[in-house]
């Protein structure tokens, strides 16, 4: 028996037959002594809890510091604790803090059984293959990986499969795919490329099931629109698509085994948070339930930018253990590296000096489930990040598609430190976010029904297509309106294109949303893109204000081509380009 496997059997061991106290679930041993409770699954609540003074930011904090596990969700004053009965119950007795409902977190019934038929899903050239799942259609972390092989054998042109590192326990390889066009020549792990660069990473935490498979479903979109989609063709001409779909493949791994062998009970290895890490253990492993509970380091608290701030917690058993040290973990370290490969360090080295306008590449980080879209600093909400008002744009036009609440950590959830996107920023100026995937009632929670994917998808793809479209220069782009719209109308060997620019093209709701301005011009390029010195042609613009309809009319070629379109606005903003296709003259 590997080392490995015998310290999964002795946690195991602890969390399903030991008899301990589990009372006040979210407060960890080191803190506060548990009154002996037999050790069962109970069911799980999603906790509402008040702050009373109306600061959720300071209460958070407080909870935080007491081991509670406290949900990346937030609804004004009103923030979300995941426990049990007796959590609720430890939770009554928190001053200023005030219980004001719950409901079911994770249902205690079977777990549903996975598809046969996974082709709705799948590459085209894929079709028929099947991979491991569970809980209903969540793909296994071994079955990602074949996909991942399989993916790059079936589309060589342009997927290239990368191991750059290996998880802490060394059962599992950290993988990234890149996505482009001409991937065997390009991909390659330097920064100095002339394509631009976008990086996914997702399940970060393990129990967060839903993130990896909406990359799943946007790889499967990226690579079936090459050729067909003309704004997808035009991205993966100019762009390198790069994700790392399983960022905690270990706790990935704990998470799937405990839905199929024990369900969503609170004593379940389901609520695996945290990597695999048992070193920083106390001997005798953590205490049940695993709800609160559990061994690991929590690698959304382990980077080294304002490492051991807001929301972590040195006790080794709480859902937010930072580490021993700061970039302590295998998976943080080679992710780490990789970023650095890739991105090319534009920033200045004061924290409060922004990178340049001309600063390309964008990080973007999926978790569950608050429902928002956050920006740097998510350390503190007293300060604003220096390129605040490009991160904050950004997020804006993509909450258009997304219909996320757009802000700093702690004006839309609470302060983390020594998170991903704070260090990615810090570090390198690369424009970073964190999207919190949620969608309706019935596909909340970390265990929506793999059949609510569906929805999912249709609400994040379409932002996800934005944002690589942003990624040449960000904090430029993001300024200028959004083409919303464009199609073409073929008469003869003539083709008029019409496009809608929208500079009021931002989320609803959120702190600082950008004033929209009128858009006074639009261009089209054709057959030579922008970034590649393609020759500006003006558009006739129709209406006036921040939303307006732009035409012209182009003339067909020998064969088919793409054209892009781009609208500027009267602060002198030019947005990301879309493409539509110029068929060939007949």
């Amino acid at each position: 028996m590997s080392s490995s496997t015998s310290r999964r059997r002795r946690r195991w061991l602890v969390a399903t037959v030991a008899t301990v106290a589990l009372a006040m679930v979210a407060i960890p041993s080191a803190l506060a002594a548990r009154p002996t409770a037999p050790a069962r699954s109970e069911v799980v609540y999603d906790i509402s809890v008040r702050a009373l003074n109306g600061d959720a930011v300071a209460l958070a904090k407080r909870l935080s510091a007491q081991g509670f596990d406290l949900i990346e969700k937030r609804e004004g004053a009103v923030l979300h604790v995941l426990g049990t009965e007796s959590t609720a119950r430890a939770l009554a007795t928190v001053r200023g803090a005030q219980v004001v409902g719950r409901i079911s977190a994770a249902p205690l019934g079977e777990v549903p059984a996975a598809p046969t038929d996974q082709d709705d899903i799948l590459p085209s050239r894929l079709d028929g293959n099947l991979y491991p799942t569970y809980y209903g259609g969540y793909r296994t972390v071994a079955g990602y990986d074949q996909f991942e092989t399989d993916l790059a054998a079936a589309y060589p042109e342009l997927v290239k499969k990368v191991v750059f590192g290996q998880s802490f326990t060394g059962t599992n390889t950290m993988n990234a795919v890149c996505i482009t066009e001409d991937a065997p020549s390009g991909c390659q792990l330097t920064p100095n490329v002339t394509k631009a660069r976008f990086l996914l990473e997702t399940h970060i935490h393990a129990r967060e099931v839903t993130t990896d498979e909406i990359a799943w479903r946007f790889i499967t979109m990226i690579v079936d629109g090459d050729g067909v989609d003309p704004q997808i063709t035009s991205l993966l001409q100019s762009t390198e698509i790069w994700l790392i779909p399983e960022m905690n493949p270990d706790g990935s791994v704990i998470a799937a085994n405990g839905i199929d062998d024990q369900g969503l009970g609170s004593n379940s290895p389901a609520w695996q948070r945290k990597n695999d890490d048992e070193e920083q253990t106390p001997v005798g492993g953590c205490p049940p339930p695993w709800l609160g509970s559990q061994a690991g380091v929590d690698l959304n608290r382990n980077w080294a930018f304002q490492w051991g701030g807001a929301s972590t917690s040195r006790d080794p058993c709480s859902e937010v253990f930072l580490g021993q040290a700061k970039m302590s973990e295998t998976e943080t370290q080679a992710v780490s590296t990789l970023t650095q490969q890739l991105f090319k360090d534009q920033k200045p080295d004061d924290p409060q000096t922004p990178a340049p306008l001309s600063t390309t590449g964008e990080v973007l980080n999926f978790h569950t489930d608050a429902g928002v879209n956050l920006i740097p600093w998510d350390y503190s909400t007293t300060v604003q990040a220096p390129n605040d008002q490009g991160l904050r744009t950004l997020a804006f036009r993509q909450s258009f598609y997304t219909n996320l609440p757009t802000g700093q950590a702690g004006q839309v959830l609470y302060d983390v430190g020594g998170g991903t996107d704070d260090w990615i920023y810090a570090t390198l100026g690369v424009a970073s976010g964190t999207w919190e995937l949620a969608d309706t009632s019935g596909c909340t929670g970390f265990f929506p029904p793999y059949t609510c994917m569906d929805s999912f998808a249709a609400r994040y793809l379409p932002g996800l297509v934005y944002t690589v479209a942003a990624a040449r220069t960000p904090y430029k782009l993001s300024l200028g309106p959004t083409i919303t719209s464009a199609s073409t109308t073929s008469s003869g060997n003539k083709v008029t294109v019409t496009a809608t620019a929208n500079d009021a093209a931002l989320g609803s709701s959120g702190f600082g949303k950008p004033t929209p301005v009128d858009v006074v011009a639009a261009r089209i390029y054709v057959g030579v893109a922008p970034w590649d010195g393609g020759t500006p042609h003006a558009m006739r613009l129709t209406g006036s204000g921040t939303s307006v309809t732009a035409q012209a009319k182009v003339q067909k070629g020998a064969q088919q081509q793409l054209a892009w379109v781009q609208a500027r606005n009267e602060n002198g903003a030019w947005g990301p380009a879309m493409a539509v296709w110029i068929p060939a003259a007949t």
